[in-house]
């Protein structure tokens, strides 16, 4: 009998390809969609949308030359003006107060709504039906709680770390804040060996938590979509079924990171060459208009300028990710089906594939429509 991890590789692939195929313009739209809006789960850290995300980034560099006109540093000049306005009748605490609590806000309300759309993506997945809006107010609750979950563990994740640099700080240069002095003055006089064990289970304890983030995106959000629970419940029903499978969940570790790198590596590939040609072709066009408007600086110099430099980049923009959207639904898509797979094989009560896209389920005879 082979590794869970193992089989599952092939098994999402099958998955996969009966989940997109045949293609269906309305529904790749839909995915699209959610895969643009979800996040990146784990790897992101609080589940914020990833836009603007490498897509953009890939633009950057284009557009970071030609902003320099004197006609852009003016409507910059005249932004900073409107909100000096705004800002000016607040006293300086309350300008801070208020950023924060806007930031925070939006912070939250964004990540709460790029996870309500995650659990949107596994309904897909257990339906095989891709529905938008009942599935994503119907998991706005559970969202809240995956969020909850997110902040507490990554706040144990990276605290340690965030401490550990504040302390370092503190120990060269005091800071003032008597807590943070004392505690950099102890760390620094400890010895090799205490500092080694202090290190080593700061250590334990990122990993832990990491890991503990990880267990939760991977297996714990699938258990929530299939028992209707909450993260607590889920986590206890997915830790039942992978509960004393240590061989089997390292082996899934080590597959992860690989399939991981390969989804990542494809993605990528598609990423550099959209950029190349959009930023080939972008340019192009630029060239042309300032050949028309009589050369580069009347082209950033004058309204009618500005405006087809604006144009051209959102075109850009929007052809980019036009372009690899469809490369990100089938990378995405192949690594959850390999996640939920693998967690199936475990307990095949928490089995989320749909009958007809399983292909156990097929080996099992159960789709009678292939045979048909």
């Amino acid at each position: 009998m082979g590794w869970h991890a193992v089989e599952a590789v092939d098994d999402a692939v099958d998955a996969t390809r009966r989940f997109l195929f045949p293609f269906h313009l309305v529904r790749w739209a839909k995915l699209a969609f959610l895969v643009l809006l979800m996040g990146s789960g784990a790897n992101a850290g609080v589940s914020v949308p990833a836009a603007p995300d490498a897509r953009l980034g890939g633009m950057s560099g284009f557009t970071s030359d030609l902003g320099t006109g004197t006609e852009t540093e003016a409507g910059a000049a005249e932004l900073d003006a409107v909100v000096s306005d705004i800002l000016a009748g607040m006293p300086s605490d309350w300008q801070i107060v208020a950023v924060a609590a806007v930031t925070v806000v939006a912070v939250i309300g964004l990540s709460v709504v790029s996870l309500s759309l995650r659990l949107v993506f596994y309904d897909a997945l257990r339906t095989n039906e891709v529905r938008l809006w009942r599935p994503f107010f119907g998991r706005l609750r559970q969202a809240v709680g995956l969020f909850v979950a997110s902040v507490v563990l990554w706040s144990v994740a990276a605290g340690p770390i965030a401490l550990a640099v504040i302390v370092a700080v503190a120990f060269e240069t005091p800071t003032g804040w008597e807590p943070i002095d004392s505690l950099a003055a102890t760390v620094g006089s400890l010895s090799i060996g205490p500092a080694i064990g202090v290190g080593l289970l700061v250590s334990v304890v990122i990993l832990g938590a990491t890991l503990a983030l990880r267990f939760t995106y991977e297996f714990v959000v699938p258990a929530m979509v299939i028992t209707e629970s909450g993260v607590i419940a889920g986590w206890r029903r997915s830790w039942r079924a992978v509960s004393g499978e240590w061989p089997e969940l390292a082996v899934y570790i080590v597959v992860h990171f690989f399939v991981g790198l390969g989804t990542a590596f494809l993605e990528g590939v598609a990423l550099t060459i959209a950029s190349v040609t959009i930023v080939a072709v972008a340019g192009s066009a630029l060239l042309l208009a300032a050949v028309l408007f009589g050369g580069l600086s009347a082209l950033v110099s004058t309204t009618a300028g500005i405006v087809s430099v604006l144009i051209v980049v959102l075109l850009a923009i929007a052809a980019l990710v036009v372009l690899t959207l469809p490369v990100s639904v089938v990378t995405r898509s192949y690594m959850i089906a390999y996640e939920v797979a693998t967690l199936a094989a475990f307990d095949p009560e928490l089995r989320l594939l749909d009958p007809d896209i399983d292909p156990n389920s097929f080996d099992r005879g159960s789709a009678s429509t292939d045979r048909d």
